[in-house]
């Protein structure tokens, strides 16, 4: 997700300039937490804050299935894993 576009429509009655800005905001924060390479269809890497709530890096296959975690357990454990099937997040449980 790119801010390449952070102009607010001068236009704009105040709700709507109001809506504008909160839009930017959240996007602004998502990228300070997550940032990601694309591939065809996916993410090919992540790192930041994970969808599951945790931190770490996640890699994926061409086919877009996550299958290296390196990062943390909930609990907060450090982890490595690698799955050679599967989701290695559904793996884990998380």
């Amino acid at each position: 997700m790119g801010l390449n576009n952070i102009t607010i429509a001068t236009d704009s009655d105040l709700p709507s300039a109001l809506a504008q800005i909160n839009r930017k905001f959240e996007q602004i924060a998502a990228e300070n937490l997550t940032k990601t390479v694309p591939q065809s269809g996916g993410k090919a890497l992540e790192w930041g804050k994970l969808n599951n709530g945790t931190y770490g890096i996640v890699l994926s296959d061409p086919s877009n299935k996550r299958k290296i975690l390196i990062g943390f357990h909930k609990n907060g454990d450090p982890i490595i894993a690698v799955t050679k099937s599967r989701d290695v997040i559904e793996a884990l449980g998380e």
